[in-house]
């Protein structure tokens, strides 16, 4: 049988060239950074390869707000425990910052715990290095501190449940955990490059609530000199101004953060910002937690990087936030979680029994089955029939 010459390989490629790529110029579209660049060459990221210019008209050639020329004056986000302050705060501005979120106590913890991990993972020769200096991923494996971030546990974060309020506000319920790494700035190291963390949705910008929202635990005092987090505070609203694949002529400059140790930030996923440049002799480090939709796809495979013993000892609500609770329309197993509403808890959704399989080296998976195979095999061959059984009785119990 021959095959049409439409389905072969020269007939697609010529079929392509006769006619505009559907939503090509869309999806191409290269603003809202492309113009922003244009009218702003400060916005330029630096060449990691020369000598960085810390004296030039440089977006991390900045200050904090209070001494910026272009803020003087300006009431921008202060650290408050006031949830309609930081209703306020995140919407006008893009970020608020919870005071004390992190007791003293906590704080130190944090701290003390991540900087010892970061030098043995330097050590031994697994740590992640960028240019603006080593990162430490993955801290659900890390830390019951860390852990206990991930589910907002007052016992690690004082103000866990304020902070996981507020993102039920903004994300809606059922939000996950995008990814938790702990970002270090360096001495002599590099800026990042002023970026939305909702980037990889451009062309698309959503443009009334964000997708994505980070939590920032801020473990030491951060300021201008250390390197403390660029900002470019109301950000979001010009990117919402300019839509999908629109352009952006004019951006405010930005500033460094400047907040006590036990400080944490919430921000909006389409706020410009970036790590700043570090003046010191010492390393500074904060740590990102950030969290998306219940739909889009996790930064960290979680699934696939959290350690047995986590995943055995997890509670339905840290399960949850790792995206291993399937739903309709996500992270379903060979069908099981079609059911699934996605919650907490939801025992027609709950895959922890998947990756215990996994670990265990006894995950049957369903694969070809002919006549030949129904007497070869009974339910029982098959993980996903173990798995219903055990949904099954739970739900009888309950």
């Amino acid at each position: 049988m021959t095959t049409p010459h439409a389905f072969t390989p020269e007939g697609v490629k010529e079929a392509r060239g006769e006619g505009r790529p559907l939503f090509g110029d869309f999806l191409k579209s290269k603003e809202p950074f492309e113009t922003l660049l244009r009218e702003h060459p400060w916005l330029l990221p630096p060449n990691p390869k020369a000598p960085l210019d810390l004296e030039g008209d440089h977006y991390w050639n900045t200050t904090t707000g209070d001494q910026h020329p272009d803020w003087e004056g300006v009431p921008l986000p202060q650290p408050t425990q006031d949830l309609n302050q930081m209703r306020a705060d995140f919407r006008q501005w893009g970020y608020t910052l919870i005071e004390a979120g992190l007791s003293e106590a906590q704080s130190e913890r944090f701290l003390t715990r991540l900087l010892e991990q970061a030098d043995a993972e330097a050590a031994i020769g697994v740590d992640l290095q960028t240019p603006t200096g080593q990162y430490v991923p993955c801290l659900i494996n890390k830390g019951d501190c860390f852990r206990g971030s991930i589910e907002h546990d007052p016992a690690h974060v004082q103000a866990g449940p304020l902070i996981e309020a507020f993102l039920n506000e903004t994300l809606g319920y059922g939000w996950i955990c995008h990814s938790f790494l702990a970002n270090g700035a360096y001495p002599g190291r590099y800026p990042q490059g002023l970026h939305l963390d909702q980037g990889p949705l451009l062309p698309w910008m959503t443009s009334e609530a964000p997708a994505l929202v980070n939590t920032m635990f801020i473990p030491q005092d951060v300021d201008e000199v250390n390197g403390g987090t660029l900002i470019v505070p109301g950000s979001h609203r010009l990117f919402i101004e300019a839509g999908s694949a629109g352009q952006i002529e004019r951006m405010p400059r930005p500033i460094n953060l400047k907040a006590k140790a036990g400080t944490i930030m919430i921000f909006d996923g389409r706020v410009l910002h970036g790590t700043g440049v570090n003046r010191t002799d010492k390393r500074r480090y904060v740590a990102t937690m950030s969290n998306v939709k219940s739909w889009m796809r996790q930064q960290e495979n979680w699934v696939v990087s959290t350690l047995p013993e986590i995943i055995n000892a997890a509670s339905p609500k840290l399960l949850h936030r790792m995206g291993m609770q399937s739903v309709t329309w996500g992270a379903t197993v060979e069908g099981f979680g079609l059911a699934a509403r996605g919650r907490a808890g939801d025992r027609l959704g709950n895959i922890r029994k998947f990756r215990q399989a996994q670990d265990h080296g006894n995950y049957q998976r369903v694969g070809v089955l002919t006549q030949a195979d129904i007497k070869r095999y009974q339910a029982s061959d098959f993980t996903i029939a173990e798995v219903n059984e055990w949904m099954r009785a739970d739900s009888s119990k309950s």
